[in-house]
């Protein structure tokens, strides 16, 4: 029940045909996450200090981008 709690964050991706991307919250609990057809990923945020790191692969050529979550604003959890 607590992995369905929580702060959660959406992303949208796009890349070329025949590539592939992974997505990984570091510090979080689960590793990376290769992403289907519909390119949704979705995330647990446990707090600000960890960073999302995005692998995209095309005919053997990778491409990472990390993205901080510095300016994100967390929701109190109510009990």
């Amino acid at each position: 029940m607590e992995q369905q709690s929580g702060n959660f964050l959406v992303l949208k991706f796009e890349h070329s045909e025949g590539a592939s991307t992974t997505v990984e919250i570091l510090g979080g609990t689960s590793g990376p996450v290769t992403l289907d057809s519909d390119m949704i990923w979705v995330g647990r945020i446990a707090n600000t200090n960890q960073r999302i790191r995005v692998i995209t692969t095309l005919d053997g050529v990778s491409i990472t981008k990390t993205f901080t979550l510095n300016s994100l604003e967390l929701e109190e959890e109510v009990v």
